[in-house]
């Protein structure tokens, strides 16, 4: 019998447990996944919305500007890199100018600081090769980028270092509730709680409709985004939007803590959440939509594609569309239709998820011996010259470069083996160290850490997986 199950290791559920950590309560995360992160929030821009594209009041404004702040403390927590670069968001026509007053209006209301309507010119001074064809634009000091990987990651390890138990390849089929109860039906038998939150994401309604009917509709929507060489990202300064005309959708360029540019997202509607292929109309509608913004950006430096999928509710106006965080039954409390900038939200999303909770019953009494930070992990080439002989020194795999482009080390994979919550594929390694993210994407090192993990691991190298299995990279030896 635990006190709190959380169903989903996304960016809610590990936000959820970070949080639970805090209290003497004995709490399970289910993921059906190989890892966390291995839905929606994987696919993600990595920028922290400042909160003035949602409705003025509206829970999806609120969370995203209170989220935003919340971000300073968490990066703090766990060791993490957030850049408050600022975005700046361009108008080429009147009426762009007219929206993006509205969209200043709708911050101030969500509590956002700091904006402001700049000309054109000024637009061009702050970003260097920006489109002559701006007139006006609406700047954002508060928008900032962050390492999601990274986020998902050092959340989930905070948590399990404070006791919080999470259990992979676990999807929960059936929910019942009796007695007060909720007994949890998966493949790895059944689990029982007093409270739950539902973080299931694309799932999300699934789970509640086990519970109560169903008022939502939720279907997949996809969205594909470019990535940049660093070499390219060296340009941009700030998170760019530009303000859509006919059916453009909202398609951004960001720059990224690492120092490349991602570019995207397009917003399609599409027939399965399992759709995370990308499409040639994909990637020609983000060039279309980067060049606009900056005519000079160099596509020939594209290195890698992908794509994700959010949970978009159908069934609602767009106006009256909102983040959905609500007491589905006693005792249990679910998350719907949290798309973009669920991110951002998240924080705030789940912060309010307890105090419903709370509500219903749940005692949060903190714990004594709560850590509450996360010592800092940089990789062996991101160390100074005196930390790294010391490393050297304790184990010289730290001098063996496995992944040039990202410049990881034998060493860092080995230590990143040994911690709480170890990757178990080559997704999850890439997660935490990048490895194969680089110039090259894994041309040059995938042979290496496959041949690293089997030895590590003592299994055959067709045996080590990209994210699941059928995902084998080797199927067997040449004679």
């Amino acid at each position: 019998m635990k006190d709190v199950i959380v169903i989903g290791a996304g960016i809610l559920g590990v936000t959820a447990a970070r949080m639970l950590a805090k209290y003497e309560l004995d709490v399970l995360v289910l993921e059906k996944g190989s890892d966390i992160g291995e839905g929606a929030s994987k696919a993600n821009s990595g920028v922290l919305a400042a909160g003035y594209h949602a409705r003025g009041g509206s829970l999806k404004g609120i969370s995203g500007a209170c989220g935003n702040r919340m971000y300073r403390q968490i990066a703090e927590e766990l060791s993490l890199d957030v850049q408050y670069t600022g975005s700046i968001h361009c108008a080429y026509h009147e009426e762009g100018i007219q929206e993006l007053r509205k969209k200043m209006k709708r911050g101030e209301q969500n509590g956002v600081q700091g904006l402001r309507m700049i000309s054109g010119d000024e637009a061009r001074a702050m970003q260097p090769g920006l489109s002559e064809k701006v007139i006006g634009a609406l700047y954002a000091p508060s928008t900032g980028i962050i390492d999601i990987y990274q986020l998902l990651v050092r959340s989930a390890q905070l948590a399990v270092m404070n006791g919080i138990q999470f259990m992979f390849d676990t999807e929960v089929t059936n929910i019942i509730y009796e007695n007060e109860v909720y007994t949890l039906h998966t493949e790895k038998g059944m689990f029982q709680a007093r409270c739950l939150i539902n973080a299931a994401g694309e799932n999300a309604a699934w789970m509640e409709s086990f519970v109560c009917p169903q008022d939502l509709v939720i279907k997949p929507r996809r969205g594909q985004f470019l990535v940049f060489d660093q070499e390219e990202g060296e340009k941009l300064k700030y998170v760019l939007y530009q303000q859509q005309e006919s059916d453009e959708k909202g398609c951004l360029l960001a720059p990224s803590v690492h120092g490349n540019i991602i570019a995207g997202p397009t917003s399609e509607n599409v027939d399965s959440y399992k759709r995370v292929e990308t499409t040639a109309w994909g990637i020609e509608h983000i060039t279309k939509i980067a060049k606009k913004i900056l005519p000079d950006i160099d596509m020939s430096k594209v290195i890698a594609s992908f794509a994700g999928i959010r949970a978009n509710i159908t069934n609602v106006e767009k106006e009256e569309k909102d983040f959905v965080i609500r007491i589905s039954k006693p005792h249990m409390v679910s998350a719907l239709g949290i798309k973009n900038p669920g991110i951002t939200a998240a924080p705030y999303l789940m912060q309010y998820a307890l105090e419903l909770l709370q509500k219903e019953g749940l005692v949060l009494k903190e714990k004594p011996d709560y850590h509450a930070k996360l010592p800092d992990y940089r990789k062996f080439m991101k160390r100074s010259c005196e930390e790294q002989r010391e490393l050297l020194k304790e184990d010289p795999a730290y001098g063996n470069i496995i992944c040039r482009c990202e410049l990881v080390t034998e060493g860092d994979i080995l230590a990143v083996l040994r911690e709480p919550l170890p990757p178990k594929n080559m997704d999850g390694l890439k997660k935490r160290l990048r490895v194969g993210m680089g110039r090259c994407q894994g041309g040059f090192c995938t042979p290496r850490v496959i041949s690293l993990l089997s030895k590590e691991w003592g299994v055959e190298p067709e045996k080590i997986v990209k994210y699941a299995k059928g995902s084998s990279l080797v199927k067997g030896y040449l004679k």
